[in-house]
């Protein structure tokens, strides 16, 4: 990850603070249904002035649209166009709401469309990305942490941050959650299940190998792996789909 200090490193401090407290994802709490994961990613080769950018937009609000104000952070608008590749992180848990949505597996078309044009859509309100953590990285590495020299606390290492900071946003997460009572959930990870459990308030029934169902008064909480996971595959996926549709109302 290359150094670039934005303009003001202490301006850059600040949205970082105020991003841990207030920043969860992209579209609306009044989504029919969230995907939950752990964190956003970031290009390979993202500087701290493309962070900065990334983070005004989103200052002082607790999601911003995906699409709306977003057009010029850096690496963002190449998923969100008529030409976009399916994004591998998205593409499982849209493919999995759309195969409850619709009762068939979605072509590739429809889930390259969801992810371009309805995919965290505030204004929609179909689908919404939630972040268990806020601050975006490459990847879950010690090596491409990028907020270790700010000076704020908990921030020195990948690790100190999850430790620091991971229990108060579960915390968080379960209060928004049972607020606004999605009528669908994905959570995507099952390193995180127990973090996922606790958001939800139930035990979740394994209905298939490493896939989870739960359902509280007015959610119903589906869980899976990430895109990456060995062995995970579509097929994998619609035969769970198969087994929970008739507990979900799309």
């Amino acid at each position: 990850m290359k150094e670039n200090n934005p303009q003001s490193g202490e301006e850059f401090k600040l949205l970082t603070q105020e991003r841990i407290k207030n920043f969860w994802g992209y579209g609306s709490f009044e989504a029919f249904t969230w995907f939950v994961g752990m964190e956003e990613g970031l290009e390979s080769d993202a500087t701290l002035a493309h962070l900065a950018e990334r983070f005004r937009v989103a200052h002082g609000k607790p999601t911003t649209d995906m699409h709306r104000g977003m057009e010029k952070v850096y690496g963002h608008g190449r998923w969100f166009n008529r030409d976009a590749r399916v994004q591998p992180t998205w593409k499982y848990p849209i493919a999995l709401y759309l195969y409850l949505k619709i009762g068939h597996a979605p072509t590739k078309e429809e889930i390259r469309d969801h992810q371009a044009f309805s995919l965290g859509d505030s204004e929609a309100k179909e689908t919404m990305t939630v972040e268990l953590m806020p601050l975006p990285s490459n990847k879950a590495h010690e090596r491409t942490w990028l907020y270790g020299t700010l000076g704020i606390p908990g921030l020195s290492t990948r690790s100190e941050y999850i430790t620091t900071y991971k229990s108060e946003r579960v915390r968080k997460l379960r209060e928004l959650f049972h607020t606004h009572q999605p009528k669908l959930a994905i959570f995507y990870s099952l390193t995180y299940l127990s973090d996922w459990a606790a958001v939800i308030g139930a035990k979740p029934e394994e209905i298939t190998k490493g896939m989870y169902f739960a359902k509280t008064n007015s959610t119903a909480c589906c869980i899976i792996p990430q895109s990456a996971s060995f062995g995970m595959s579509y097929v994998r996926l619609y035969e769970f789909a198969e087994k929970v549709r008739g507990r979900i109302n799309c």
